[in-house]
């Protein structure tokens, strides 16, 4: 949709257009990236003010992100908060999914962001399967972390699946035409909206999705296990 740097994380993307949009009290800027993007000059992109990063884990079984591993030390080494996904096939196994997904990333670690499924398509299976094997993919992985997993999807695949009650999970959702979008049915807020696909940002060549998180950079470091720090009260003299 734009073709401008990206914007500063403190300036929602609608205050432009509406100035009553109750829903953004603080937002952080972050960037989702996969093959597709390339080779990704990650200081470049924390020079930029992005303060967050998901980067793709595989499509499924078959299909594992050559870049992942480049742009998972990447992004840590400049000093990004990370956070990887996986775009899932409801027709394969949910279970080994997740074990690829696990196998992949490794051991979570305080600067990374909870676990991430990502859901664009039934593979013409019936919801309710579907829905069955998404099931199965979160629990999998909140119960091998520790970590209550994001659930990314769009509105379309969203009312496809009957908007089934998965809000014990966070939501990240895509909605690219709106200024300041409610969450998903049966979802008290949003944590993530991807809200551009054709964005640019400097140390990428290309189009590269844009997000925000909806809360300040300490509520997000939190997210990704990073405890506060404390000032230190100097002790009176004897």
């Amino acid at each position: 949709m734009r073709s401008l740097s990206i914007v500063h994380a403190e300036v929602p993307p609608a205050a432009a257009v509406s100035t009553t949009c109750a829903e953004y009290t603080a937002t952080v800027s972050g960037i989702d990236v996969s093959k597709y993007q390339g080779g990704v000059d990650w200081p470049a992109v924390q020079k930029a003010g992005v303060s967050f990063a998901f980067i793709r884990v595989s499509d499924g079984l078959d299909s594992l992100d050559e870049h992942f591993a480049n742009n998972w030390t990447g992004a840590h080494a400049a000093g990004l908060l990370r956070g990887a996904y996986q775009y899932f096939r409801p027709s394969e196994d949910a279970a080994a999914q997740a074990a690829l997904f696990l196998q992949s990333v490794r051991r979570l670690r305080p600067g990374d962001l909870p676990p991430v499924l990502d859901v664009e398509t039934l593979d013409d299976l019936p919801a309710k399967d579907v829905v069955q094997q998404i099931r199965r993919w979160l629990f999998y992985v909140a119960k091998r972390t520790g970590r209550t997993p994001i659930l990314y999807t769009n509105s379309s695949t969203w009312t496809a699946l009957g908007a089934p009650d998965l809000s014990a999970y966070l939501l990240w959702m895509a909605r690219w035409e709106a200024q300041c979008p409610p969450p998903l049915s049966g979802f008290a807020r949003w944590h993530f909206w991807q809200y551009d696909s054709d964005g640019r940002v400097d140390g990428i060549e290309g189009a590269v999705d844009l997000d925000w998180f909806n809360g300040t950079l300490e509520d997000l470091k939190l997210l990704a296990g990073q405890k506060p720090l404390t000032r230190r009260r100097n002790k009176p003299p004897k």
